[in-house]
This record gives structure tokens, sequence and C-alpha cells, in this order.
């Protein structure tokens, strides 16, 4: 499901549970005006900096968003990014690597082992 600028800035997170410190609320809403912004077209995010954001702890005795509820919608995020920049999970331009053709050695030397 793509993200638009409008669910940015209408999601709204959960505190985090009792007794966790979840994500810093300042450090999350300053992240969610740039994606806004990035669908916008008034500033350029990727999807690797969505995926490699990190957020600071709230103060102690605060809660903060729930980690999950947020690293799920940055999941949400980063996918949209992902195909506006077109890269899509089932690219036809993926390199597989070859499978290593070890077996035929393996069995040689098992063979001289139990000789």
């Amino acid at each position: 499901m793509a993200v638009s600028a409008a669910d940015v800035l209408t999601i709204q997170f959960h505190r985090a549970p009792i007794g966790t410190r979840g994500y810093n609320e300042a450090d999350v809403d300053k992240f969610l005006d740039r994606i806004a912004k990035t669908l916008d077209g008034e500033e350029h995010l990727t999807a690797a900096q969505v995926h490699e954001v990190s957020f600071g702890r709230p103060a102690l005795g605060k809660r903060g968003y729930d980690q999950q509820e947020v690293d799920a919608f940055l999941r949400q995020v980063e996918s949209t990014l992902a195909e506006r920049e077109g890269w899509t999970p089932h690219s036809t331009n993926a390199y597989i690597a070859p499978a290593l053709e070890h077996t035929h050695s393996r069995k040689s030397l098992w063979r001289r082992v139990r000789s």
C-alpha cells in the first residue's frame, strides 16, 4: 500500500507499553515532517535513509512512541519510496549467485577416510 503525505501527517502512534521507553516523540515527528515533504516533492529522502534512521529515547519517566508501530509504518514508507526510486523486491535485474559445486570432492574425501 502506497503511503501519501496526508497519511504521514495524520498518523498517530500509541505510547510505548508501561515500563518501556519507546522512541523520542520529537525525533519521530521531525522525521515524519521530512517524509511528508519528500512525498510532496519538496525534499529528497531515499528508501535507504528511511531504513537506516534511528531515534533517541525519551527522558526517563516518559514512554514515547511505541517502537513497533513506528517501525511498521516506516517499513510502509520505505516500500513506497523504493517503488518511486524504481526498486522493487521482485526486480528482474537481481543477481543470483550460482550454487557451489562441492559435493563430488566431499564424496571422494569421505571414501578415502573410510578405506
